[in-house]
């Protein structure tokens, strides 16, 4: 008795050959947008968004999620929830911390020394200690 035919669809090497061609693509446009003039924050999000397409391909193609369906396709789409969802939690924890808590951000770390900027003081004198007098001897 025969088994259930699945339709199981292979790629060939010309298939492979293209996706490693995009991902070279992709590669090269994340380090032409890094060296733009772009807002710090800008050049992250399109690197992350980049690097989102490069890892669905990765997973697709070489991973052969793109062959199979139902369960598989259910897990990858979960776990990616997951990494957006954890990667937005520590966005929004950072972008509401105390202002002296991150430090300066500079495009090149070797011009501006690594230095913490304490909070100013409410009261600039020190508060006055006084020991207690020694006891008399006899």
């Amino acid at each position: 008795m025969a088994g259930p035919s699945h339709a199981h669809k292979e790629f060939g090497p010309v298939q492979y050959l293209l996706v490693w061609a995009v991902l070279l693509v992709l590669t090269a446009a994340t380090v032409a947008v890094w060296k733009t003039h772009m807002s710090y924050g800008a050049r992250i999000t399109v690197a992350l968004t980049i690097a989102t397409a490069k890892a669905g391909l990765v997973a697709l193609f070489f991973m052969h999620l793109w062959e199979h369906g139902g369960v598989n396709r259910l897990v990858m789409a979960t776990s990616l929830l997951f990494v957006v969802l954890l990667i937005g939690l520590v966005l929004a924890d950072n972008a509401t911390r105390f202002q002296y808590a991150n430090p300066p951000y500079s495009e090149s770390w070797s011009e501006v020394p690594f230095r913490v900027v304490p909070p100013p003081m409410q009261d600039q004198s020190p508060p006055s200690i006084e020991a207690p007098a020694a006891p008399k001897r006899h």
